[in-house]
């Protein structure tokens, strides 16, 4: 399923953990496919594929994606149109101190320690958005005590607007 047309007038929002869990018959999503789905304003379905089209030795039709490959990820989000910056990691940060430390605001694909998510940095904090979370203000609970392997600036996702 693609995103509405431009001129659909229907209210647009930013999926839920919840929505892809309905799409998987009730399952919780994977993390990799979800931060596809979400930065790209997709169904889970349609980001499963778009990882597919890039590894499909590592991820065969009919098989879940269950662990996902950075690369992979940027390649999913490129097909789809959206550009995943790099961002440089320096050194061991968690994702806290990497936002304190002035990781500049805007959406974030982030890999942190076993995990992707996307981040939303404003003034005054983070929030983070992911197959558990969505919008939840960035904590320890929050992956806030990960360790950041990975970070690429996306544009803001359709009905985060």
């Amino acid at each position: 399923m693609l995103p509405p047309p431009a001129n659909d007038l229907r209210p647009r929002r930013l999926r839920r953990p919840e929505d892809f869990a309905g799409e998987r018959g009730g399952y919780a999503p994977w993390c990799g496919p979800t931060a596809v789905a979400t930065a790209a304003g997709l169904d889970y379905a349609s980001a499963c594929d778009l990882l597919a089209r890039v590894a499909p030795d590592r991820y065969p039709p009919g098989r879940e994606v269950v662990t996902a490959w950075w690369r992979d990820l940027v390649g999913a989000l490129d097909l789809a149109g959206v550009t995943a910056e790099p961002h440089p990691v320096e050194g061991r940060k968690t994702l806290t101190r990497a936002v304190r430390e002035g990781l500049p605001e805007g959406w974030w694909l982030a890999r942190v320690t076993g995990h992707f998510c996307l981040v939303e940095v404003a003034r005054g904090g983070a929030r983070v958005f992911d197959n558990r979370l969505h919008g939840e203000k960035l904590s320890p609970r929050a992956h806030g005590r990960r360790r950041v392997t990975h970070l690429a600036r996306v544009p803001t996702p359709p009905g985060a607007e």
